[in-house]
């Protein structure tokens, strides 16, 4: 009966999230953080309700929980596709702020169904930055997308970690597939370094010669 009491207990704050009052919802997100993993049945289902105010703190009080992350991080993924672009940048904030437990499901994500979670999920990488052993192949991989955002946001996430990234997409450069060779020279051509522009160059008449 008690766990039962708190999973009501737990839907009820969720849902005082759609209050007016702004003191209220600030309860309602300290009980519910307080409440910890007990409370992320009520918070994964508020990421889905109608109401976007549910929505968006219902994200946000996920990454404060944090753990178990194989339950966190998904629920947020999710977010990155929803309808509303502020709740989308609500999921990306959280991903971000859970940092390195999240690149796993992140990694996944570059293969999401929706290109909103892709491209979101890129970006995110991108400001995460580490493990780069991790990361980086996954972006680069990921530079041949179908989605014309999807690429230009993996782009960004290459120029966001800067330096590091250059001797990967060195390599890429260097491919038999025209399509990431023109993707990895554009994040060269951006990050901009003397190692970089000098790649791009080397490239280009490594192509002439042939």
């Amino acid at each position: 009966m008690a766990c039962q009491s708190q999973e009501q207990q737990a839907k009820a704050l969720v849902a005082q999230f759609g209050a007016a009052d702004a003191v209220r919802r600030a309860e309602a997100s300290k009980a519910l953080v307080e409440m910890g993993a007990e409370a992320i049945d009520a918070l994964i289902r508020g990421v889905s309700d109608e109401n976007p105010q549910i929505r968006e703190m219902s994200a946000w009080v996920l990454s404060e929980i944090k753990t178990p992350t194989a339950r966190v991080v998904p629920a947020l993924i999710s977010v990155l596709a929803d309808p509303d672009e502020n709740i989308r940048v609500v999921g990306s904030v959280a991903l971000q702020n859970l940092g390195r437990p999240a690149v796993p499901y992140l990694i996944d994500a570059l293969n999401a169904d929706a290109a909103e979670i892709r491209l979101n999920a890129a970006y995110v990488l991108g400001e995460i930055g580490a493990p780069l052993d991790t990361i980086l192949p996954a972006l680069i991989n990921t530079l041949t997308d179908p989605e014309w955002n999807v690429r230009r946001l993996v782009v960004r996430a290459l120029v966001t970690i800067g330096p590091p990234a250059v001797e990967p997409l060195i390599q890429a450069l260097n491919s038999p597939n025209p399509d990431l060779r023109r993707m990895a020279e554009r994040a060269l051509n951006d990050i901009g370094t003397p190692q970089a522009r000098k790649a791009i160059v080397d490239a280009k008449k490594a192509l002439s010669d042939r």
